[in-house]
């Protein structure tokens, strides 16, 4: 929460310190409370190699809430894993008054194992499952995928309902992205709740995609946002490149987020240190917390 132990980041010794561990219309009437005191989390993604219980520690140290925790193949724990190891990796983690504040999963559609899966994490009182992306085939007409994603996110939505958890997706920038453009998943999610099936509104990747034209796309979906995914970029020989928080172009269209209102927890991507070499973990965690840092000033906090 915001008005935990401020971060210091201005010297070589706060480092060290950093690393050692020393409908839609419910959704609007929500965001002044969320505005209040976002719940942050951290995406787990670049610090899969540290034990749960470190990673806990080291949150702590920064005030976070948590961890957008990647539950699902390759992540910190693989979904046949769930009932042996989900339990320890969320009492780890609760021992430094941590949380797994969204799930990071492959669930996209509702079947037997979606069930199993959805089931696991209710029980570890997981209220956000960030799903996997819909990709389209361009071998067929747009719009007709889009009404039959809708029925199959409105089946997802139902299961979601039924066990008090909250679907998201994510909008990512890249050919063959449902979302990719915000306004065709405001298409698919157009008659759900987004209090079961929402959006976890990426700022870089609709900057990235949209450019210029990032506020039609985002007022097209804002009554669907639940969620918030912090990360930057510049243009680099005609390509993004993931840069610092504060170092590139998304700051434009956080800000307006945070005029209208903030809806639900935001999580901090540090995308911009290869995430595969686990000896780089220290170095990845000083750059995650630079931009929690500066994601606070941005929040005012």
């Amino acid at each position: 929460m915001i008005h935990r132990r401020d971060l210091l980041i201005g010297s070589a010794a706060s480092l060290t310190a950093a690393v050692t561990g020393s409908p839609a219309v419910q959704a609007e009437e929500s965001s002044a409370d969320s505005k209040a005191s976002p719940p942050i989390a951290v995406f787990a993604k670049p610090l899969q190699a540290l034990p749960p219980r470190e990673l806990g520690k080291r949150l702590k140290s920064i005030g976070v809430d948590g961890i957008e925790a990647t539950l699902r193949v390759g992540g910190q724990v693989e979904p046949e894993d769930f009932p042996t190891k989900l339990p320890p990796l969320c009492d780890a983690l609760a021992e430094s008054d941590q949380r797994v504040v969204i799930a990071a999963t492959d669930i996209n559609a509702v079947d037997v194992e979606t069930e199993r899966q959805l089931n696991l994490l209710a029980a570890q009182r997981i209220e956000f499952v960030r799903t996997k992306y819909y990709r389209y085939d361009f071998a067929r007409p747009i719009l007709p995928q889009l009404d039959d994603m809708a029925k199959q996110a409105e089946q997802l939505a139902s299961l979601c309902r039924s066990l008090g958890v909250t679907a998201l997706y994510q909008n990512h920038a890249g050919q063959g992205y449902v979302g990719s453009a915000l306004w065709d998943l405001q298409r698919v999610l157009a008659e759900i709740d987004p209090q079961h099936f929402g959006v976890a509104v990426d700022i870089r990747h609709a900057t990235v995609e949209l450019s210029t034209s990032w506020r039609a796309g985002y007022l097209a979906i804002r009554p669907h946002m639940r969620a918030l995914y912090i990360k930057d970029f510049i243009w680099h020989e005609g390509k993004p490149l993931n840069v610092p928080l504060g170092e590139g172009y998304v700051r434009p269209m956080f800000q307006q987020i945070l005029a209208d209102g903030l809806i639900g927890p935001l999580s901090v991507h540090m995308e911009h240190l290869d995430h595969r070499d686990a000896s780089l973990v220290d170095q990845r965690w000083l750059r995650v917390v630079r931009d929690v840092d500066t994601l606070r000033s941005w929040l005012g906090a």
